[in-house]
């Protein structure tokens, strides 16, 4: 009804915010694909990329960073679902700040190990950071989202312990 804008607005917000970081780890995929691709695929010192260790570990991060933002998100769905966008706020909060940040990581690693065709025109790479980055600015800047779950925090806390927040 009449004067019910603002309510409305934010009730979509929430789940708009778990689709574009749905869609934000769909381009992490891609981005580890694209890594993984390139280091089977180039060698230095005589070996292929993915031998050296440190891309190793930065493949073995990646997959670590896109499961951990993922199983993330599909709780802040689940809780959307069953009990509604209003219980599930602190999940959407932390969900927005998590899945940027491990995106940007997944596809800087991608970066890198492309070198600089990473940042060209050859590899959807650069274009692809460049959105993501938008996301930790968009429908409020990440800050703003940590001031919120640490109110929250303390919320949850201060009902479970004795000294007083």
């Amino acid at each position: 009804g009449e004067g019910r804008g603002f309510e409305i607005a934010q009730g979509r917000l929430g789940p708009g915010r778990v689709h574009h970081c749905m869609r934000s780890l769909g381009a992490a995929e891609t981005a580890l694909q694209i890594l993984c691709q390139r280091a089977a695929q180039r060698e230095t010192f005589g070996k292929k990329l993915y031998h050296h260790e440190v891309v190793a570990h930065w493949i073995a991060e990646c997959r670590l960073s896109i499961e951990q933002a993922r199983l993330l998100t599909l709780k802040t769905a689940k809780k959307i679902d069953t009990l509604g966008n209003r219980k599930a706020r602190k999940e959407v909060a932390m969900t927005k700040v998590v899945v940027p940040r491990a995106v940007l990581k997944v596809i800087d690693c991608a970066i890198q190990v492309c070198g600089g065709a990473g940042v060209s025109q050859d590899f959807p790479l650069a274009s692809m950071f460049a959105y993501i980055r938008t996301l930790r600015l968009a429908d409020g800047p990440d800050e703003v989202h940590l001031s919120t779950i640490a109110r929250w925090e303390l919320l949850d806390q201060s009902k479970k312990l004795t000294a007083k927040i």
